[in-house]
């Protein structure tokens, strides 16, 4: 699962440097809701790794916080060199010196707390008022422009599944009721038009919380299936053969010449059903594990990097898009281990020094 994790990250960085490549950008963001779904229920049904929600809910933030605001920290740094120093126009600002105050308000809290990221993807202006908006882009000012980490609009959704996640998911009528309803509503979208365009596509909660939950029972229903009816001889084999057929299928997903939405279903389904398997690998294995460590930081920092990189390749004359983007990807892995390195691994280890407490 670890290495797989890694590839949807790169798949998000070629999403916003090149295009399509992988599973895509859309498709990684949603296996990763699935196998966040599949971890949560893992440590509070399983292992019953905390002994109090607010335990919870403070571990889960110490795993999101620390490298987002490093991030975030190094971004502002660069939005003010590049304005203030090599006078560039930086849309950053522009957007709150426009903005209302509510706006402004939303974007200061979001940007330092993480929380309500992805609620600004559903907002706009107009007449200067800040306003629920159906479409982002179809506002006097797009308010998203003034996130410091725009792609972390994600984890406003993790957290809101965080929130509710010690409530619903050790109840298995309750899990699978709300997954009837997010999927019911999802159609529901699709059906009236809206869940075919942006932002209902893969930024509304109610309607990702489906994929959360269908990996919360894919860890609670299918690895104890595959668990009674394989030996451990054979676990270990399909363990294997399930991981490397999922990362094959992750490489070549781009290049299969079938209706978009066809595959991405059967993506889903396939790695609902292999998840529990890719989980049995990494555990067996620390260079997985390693490899997975990574996913996080170079989804968090790409966008920062992509930032820089086009400055200095502009300056350099350079237009190539496949080199910009290779260039993108190699120093936002580069980056990720020094995050992972000096930020990730301390706080790990905090983490797991609350976890031992509780």
């Amino acid at each position: 699962m670890g290495s797989l994790r890694t590839l949807f990250a790169i798949a998000v960085v070629f999403a916003h440097s090149y295009g399509y490549v992988f599973v895509g950008g859309r498709n990684a963001v949603q296996l990763f809701y699935m196998i966040s779904g599949f971890l949560i229920s893992y440590v509070i049904v399983e292992r019953k790794a905390y002994s109090s929600i607010k335990s919870f809910y403070i571990n889960r933030y110490l795993r999101l916080y620390p490298i987002y605001i490093t991030v975030a920290t190094l971004t502002l740094i660069a939005f003010v060199i590049a304005a203030f120093v090599l006078n560039k126009n930086v849309e950053f600002f522009s957007i709150y010196y426009n903005a209302p105050v509510l706006a402004n308000a939303l974007l200061v809290f979001s940007n330092i707390s993480l929380f309500l990221q992805d609620w600004v993807m559903f907002a706009g202006v107009e007449q200067n008022q800040l306003v629920f908006a159906t479409n982002f882009f179809k506002s006097d000012i797009v308010l998203y422009k003034g996130l410091l980490v725009p792609q972390a609009w994600t984890l406003g959704v993790e957290l809101s599944f965080y929130l509710i996640a010690p409530f619903i998911l050790p109840k298995r009528k309750i899990l699978v009721t709300l997954l009837s309803l997010s999927i019911a509503l999802r159609i529901h979208l699709i059906y009236i038009g809206l869940g075919r365009q942006e932002p209902w596509t893969y930024r509304f909660f109610p309607t990702e919380l489906a994929l959360f939950l269908l990996g919360a029972l894919s860890h609670q229903v299918i690895l104890p299936f595959y668990r009674n009816i394989f030996s451990k001889e054979n676990i270990e084999r399909y363990s294997t053969y399930s991981t490397y057929f999922l990362i094959f299928v992750t490489l070549v997903f781009w290049l299969i010449p079938v209706n978009e939405l066809i595959k991405s279903v059967a993506l889903f389904a396939i790695f609902i059903a292999l998840m529990p398997l890719t989980f049995l690998f990494q555990s067996k294995r620390d260079w997985d594990k390693w490899v997975g460590d990574l996913s996080y930081p170079i989804y968090i920092c790409h966008m920062l990097v992509i930032y820089v990189i086009s400055f200095v390749m502009g300056k350099l004359g350079i237009e190539n898009t496949i080199a910009f983007s290779l260039a993108a990807v190699a120093f936002t892995i580069c980056m990720s281990v020094a995050l992972n390195a000096y930020i990730g691994k301390p706080v790990e280890a905090l983490r797991n020094k609350f976890r031992k407490a509780n």
